[in-house]
């Protein structure tokens, strides 16, 4: 009868040292899991991270041509009001230098 009991409480404590072993080895699964997983969310978010840098970039870039391309047509506007002032001066002027070589 006691070595029963003993045998029972051997056993009992190889049950439990196999629990202990499995739950180990559970929760090491688990860290490593969530390590990965981990390690996948930081990567995708660092490749959105990419997306929306390389949107924002295009979308400068798109900006600052159209931003150029307004002033140059602003500036080519005002050249051409400039020649068009300084070739009416210039007309004026040859009359006045006409008018004062002929009298």
């Amino acid at each position: 009868m006691v070595k029963d009991i003993i045998d029972g409480i051997k056993d009992t404590e190889a049950r439990a040292a196999a629990i202990l072993e499995d739950a180990r080895k559970e929760k090491a699964g688990l860290i490593a899991k969530a390590k990965d997983d981990a390690r996948k969310m930081v990567d995708e978010a660092e490749e959105r991270g990419k997306g929306i840098v390389k949107e924002a970039l295009a979308r400068a870039g798109e900006e600052a041509a159209r931003k150029v391309e307004e002033i140059a047509s602003r500036e080519a506007k005002d050249i051409e009001a400039v020649r068009g002032e300084a070739s009416g001066r210039i007309d004026q002027a040859v009359e006045i230098i006409i008018k004062k070589m002929t009298s």
